[in-house]
């Protein structure tokens, strides 16, 4: 009698170290599981971390380019506004370098006029299709003046030369 009980505390201790090493494996299942779901959600994050690096990165750059390009625009219309100051205040120091003089006319070919002062120094001066000619108080063309007209010319510098704006005859 002896021997039964020796042999069912036998049988159920090899029936608990059964269930033992089940759980055991069972609890070496999960924990693998477990480890293998915590390194694919920390893969996750270091790539949703890397794709918001580069995101930020390329918003960083547009905004350095769109920066660029505002800089530039701003530097071409200060330099546009510099050059129109420049052209405006060249255009006022020629109009007031501008002058008439009197004398006899001596050539008008072309667009040169030549004209004598009484001064007795010939000067010549440039015209162009905006020059008038004016005749008797009205206006007419350089046909009707002749060599040795007495004249008044009007004129301004305009690059530089003397544009004549405006011949009259005028009485001896």
């Amino acid at each position: 009698m002896r021997l039964a009980p020796l042999l069912l505390s036998t049988f159920l201790l090899a029936g608990c170290k059964r269930e033992a090493q089940e759980a055991a494996a069972q609890a070496k299942g999960a924990a693998a599981q477990a480890r293998s779901a915590a390194d694919q959600a920390a893969a996750s994050a270091r790539s949703a971390a890397e794709q918001a690096r580069t995101a930020t990165d390329d918003a960083a750059a547009r905004a350095r380019a769109t920066l660029d390009q505002a800089r530039a625009a701003a530097a071409g219309a200060g330099d546009s506004a510099r050059q129109g100051l420049d052209s405006a205040g060249k255009s006022l120091k020629e109009l007031a370098a501008g002058d008439q003089l009197e004398g006899e006319l001596v050539s008008s070919g072309g667009t040169e006029l030549t004209v004598r002062p009484r001064s007795g120094t010939v000067e010549t001066l440039h015209t162009d299709a905006r020059t008038r000619w004016i005749l008797h108080g009205a206006a007419a063309g350089k046909e009707g003046f002749g060599t040795g007209a007495p004249v008044r010319v009007t004129y301004i510098v305009q690059d530089g030369q003397r544009l004549a704006t405006q011949i009259e005859a005028i009485a001896r």
